[in-house]
């Protein structure tokens, strides 16, 4: 079984909120810029995504536009999943997002009041895949998330490391799976064989 985790990373940024919205909904509710648009076509046109099985949605809305145009090309619905999520950061107070985010990478546990750490994320989008998994089929699905969501699953099934600069870089089978520099998208394939993951793979568009 193939499962790609998939991450669109160009939203809107020239937004201004004229109200007081947490800066989580602001995240989940903003919009793919229009290259974002043109990205999440080219996704969809991925020779890999051929014969998908299901296609799954966060709540996002990054996500869910992201998807509509793999679920229009090949005549599937999407499957909307909260535990696709992206993590939810919380209560900033004086602090930083990027302050917040390094001391996440190097301490899962830690969390903002009415946020989450990166271990309770891993939880979530866990349940999901080994709920597909265990469903015995030898099918493709993709999960259209995000970036710090992959991140979250990707710490629990790989080597964690960090580099010169102190960023976070997974290895998985001796190749670098994940780090933090900007990509205009993450797209991450997962086979299991025997419900066993067996290898893990960078895709680029």
């Amino acid at each position: 079984m193939e499962i790609f985790l998939v991450s669109n990373n160009l939203h809107e940024n020239n937004l201004t909120y004229t109200d007081h919205d947490d800066l989580d909904t602001k995240i989940s509710t903003r919009p793919l810029s229009i290259e974002g648009e043109i990205l999440a076509k080219n996704i969809s046109l991925l020779p890999e995504f051929e014969k998908v099985s299901a296609i799954y949605s966060s709540l996002y809305s990054t996500a869910i536009a992201s998807s509509k145009y793999l679920a229009n090309r090949i005549n599937k619905k999407v499957f909307i999943e909260e535990k696709l999520n992206d993590s939810k950061i919380g209560i900033l107070k004086d602090k930083s997002l990027s302050m917040v985010r390094f001391m996440q990478n190097h301490d899962f546990d830690i969390k903002l009041n009415e946020g989450e750490s990166l271990n309770e994320v891993g939880n979530r989008i866990e349940m999901v895949i080994n709920r597909l998994v265990n469903l015995n089929i030898n099918n493709k699905v993709v999960l259209y998330t995000h970036k710090r969501t992959i991140l979250s699953y990707l710490i629990k099934v790989t080597k964690v490391g960090y580099s010169l600069d102190d960023d976070i870089v997974l290895e998985y089978d001796e190749k670098v799976v994940y780090n933090e520099e900007a990509k205009d998208a993450d797209i991450i394939k997962l086979t299991f064989n025997k419900k066993k993951l067996v290898s893990i793979d960078v895709l680029d568009v």
